[in-house]
């Protein structure tokens, strides 16, 4: 008897919580008449009704819906950190959080009219054919300068790009440190002309997308390489422009109040325990 109620007993304690418990009965009569009978326990996790949804982790392309959601769900500890370097601001919506963190972040992205500015011309080593028909490419952002106007430029771009021949031309002209003489067959034999490039262009972009436009300068310089004419393609301002219209980008972000806003980047560390 005293066996029997410890073989019930167990079986009572494995049914659990939280699950289904089909319980499976089996019987067979033996060759000497007896009867033997087998319980089966089956158990299966029974699902919530709801299971919870993981942590809010957004991501924003634009500053106006970044800000309306962080006016939205904002705390009294809500946290926003700028990180200049990755060009990114990240918000904790309570930074105090006891049972975990949730998170928005703003990257904008870049407009199409400088992302093909930079794949195509910014601080790069090219010859000048590719040059003239990257310049080609962006002539819509160049604007005119007390150098050259836009429509000169991309004649003379355009001039370049039907070349047989270019060679540098040095010593003659007022910018003809960038000159360049092109050659062009005709019907009656070759035809040549010198063109004097400047030492610079501006064009005028919006850097980032729903940004206002940033005018700057791109410097040029024409050279020889084994007898291969090449140019070289720098923007000294561009990180100043980058730095301004991010800090535009913030400047609204600054005005919430009850925010904590500054630069910096989130960052969590495991809590250490003494023995």
């Amino acid at each position: 008897m005293e066996q029997e109620k410890n073989v019930l007993d167990r079986f009572v304690k494995a049914v659990g919580e939280n699950e289904n418990n089909a319980i499976n009965v089996a019987k067979k009569v033996l060759e000497n008449g007896k009867e033997d009978v087998t319980i089966n326990l089956q158990q299966t996790k029974v699902m919530p009704e709801r299971i919870e949804s993981p942590a809010r982790a957004h991501i924003f392309h634009d500053a106006e819906g970044f800000i309306k959601y962080l006016k939205d769900n904002r705390t009294q500890t809500t946290l926003v950190l700028a990180d200049i370097d990755n060009v990114r601001v990240c918000a904790v919506l309570d930074d105090k959080a006891k049972t975990g963190f949730e998170t928005i972040n703003l990257c904008p992205p870049l407009h199409p009219k400088f992302a093909l500015l930079e794949e195509t011309l910014l601080n790069k080593k090219m010859p000048i054919t590719e040059f003239a028909r990257a310049v080609m490419r962006n002539r819509a952002i160049i604007k005119d300068t007390a150098l050259m106007s836009a429509k000169d430029l991309a004649m003379a771009m355009q001039q370049i790009t039907v070349a047989s021949e270019t060679t540098q031309s040095i010593g003659t002209g007022k910018i003809a440190v960038n000159g360049v003489v092109c050659k062009t067959k005709i019907s009656a034999g070759t035809a040549e002309e010198k063109i004097e490039l400047p030492d610079s262009f501006g064009v005028e972009v919006p850097i980032y997308l729903n940004t206002k436009d940033k005018q700057f300068g791109v410097d040029i310089t024409v050279s020889t390489i084994r007898g291969e004419i090449v140019v070289d393609v720098d923007c000294p301002e561009l990180k100043v422009k980058k730095f301004e219209v991010f800090e535009e980008i913030l400047d609204p972000i600054k005005q919430l109040k009850n925010v904590c806003v500054s630069y910096g980047k989130l960052q969590t560390v495991n809590w250490k325990y003494n023995d």
